[in-house]
């Protein structure tokens, strides 16, 4: 078996090589060589600490897999990821292990570059400014790919701690791909209403911005809620959107507490939801009518994207 460390992850994953894995993942998935399986969530000792159990399966390649995350956002004051990831590869031969992966950076790559697919198919052509409320690692991950897909000339950040804006900032300056702005926003509505696209990256379990500050136009990227109990955008920022799409129909039933929470008090049928990326990726359906639309993409998770990147950073060590 090959274990696979985090540093290794990190020092061998690039946004430019997971890109076009996530782009044929997708594609595959509608031709059903890789699709998921049910998926396994637990409250732990009260509803903001979870553990999520995912499974994908490949016929397209001799691989099968499973993603273990806990979430424990009060991991943050203890200098810990909120999110622990685990991928474990085992062969669709013989059922043996064959890698266990070190997954925080690698889900942070996968949602990033799953929302970039998202927003280049959706957002404006011409939307240039960003907008990121949270300030850790999935935020991080969202600039680093949304900058390969937009022209961004402003940043906007929030997040509910302010003192985590700073070193976040610090962060981006780092990696980004032109001079950009980056200005740190007051408000979780001003960093809203200053971005034409817009990412929550947060472990919330209530709405972190009001719909009332969404403006036509506005591509939004939901990636913090998971659990039908989790809600990081409200029903009006729901209801005012003219596009919805995920990664797996039955993945965002099962537990978008997003879409849920409002279909369950009979605000939207299940007709809200549009499709899903690989629907847009085949033209199958269209990602934006004109420049007036509000689009949202309601990310969930997907353990076909996670096994197949780990199949490409597995056979990459391999080797």
């Amino acid at each position: 078996m090959l274990q696979i460390t985090e540093k290794q992850v990190q020092d061998s994953i690039t946004m430019d090589m997971a890109l076009p894995v996530l782009r044929n993942a997708y594609k595959d998935c509608m031709k059903g060589e890789i699709y998921a399986g049910d998926r396994i969530f637990m409250p732990l000792r009260g509803q903001e600490n979870v553990g999520q159990w995912l499974v994908a399966n490949c016929t397209n390649k001799p691989y099968f897999g499973s993603k273990f995350s806990s979430v424990f956002p009060e991991n943050v004051k203890k200098g810990l990821p909120s999110v622990i990831s685990k991928v474990s590869l085992y062969s669709a031969v013989t059922g043996e292990i064959q890698g266990l992966i070190d997954a925080n950076f690698l889900t942070a790559i996968k949602t990033g570059g799953s929302a970039a697919i998202a927003t280049d198919l959706m957002a404006k052509k011409d939307a240039n400014k960003l907008g990121i409320i949270g300030s850790g690692l999935q935020a991080f991950s969202q600039v680093l790919a949304i900058q390969e897909v937009r022209n961004i000339t402003e940043l906007y950040v929030y997040d509910i701690i302010p003192e985590r804006v700073d070193s976040f900032i610090k962060q981006i300056e780092a990696i980004k791909n032109n001079p950009y702005k980056i200005i740190a926003a007051m408000t979780a509505e001003e960093c809203v209403t200053q971005s034409d696209i817009v990412c929550t990256c947060t472990t919330s379990l209530t709405p972190v911005f009001k719909g009332s500050s969404v403006k036509p136009g506005t591509h939004i990227n939901a990636i913090g809620s998971f659990t039908p109990f989790m809600q990081e955008i409200d029903e009006e920022t729901v209801l005012k959107s003219d596009k919805v799409i995920t990664e797996h129909l039955e993945g965002l039933w099962d537990a978008a507490g997003d879409v849920l929470i409002p279909y369950e008090k009979d605000l939207i049928t299940k007709d809200k939801v549009n499709g899903t990326v690989g629907d847009v990726l085949t033209g199958m359906i269209s990602g934006r009518e004109n420049d007036q639309e509000i689009t949202l993409y309601e990310s969930v998770g997907s353990c076909v994207l996670d096994i197949a990147l780990s199949i490409a950073i597995y056979e990459k060590f391999k080797k």
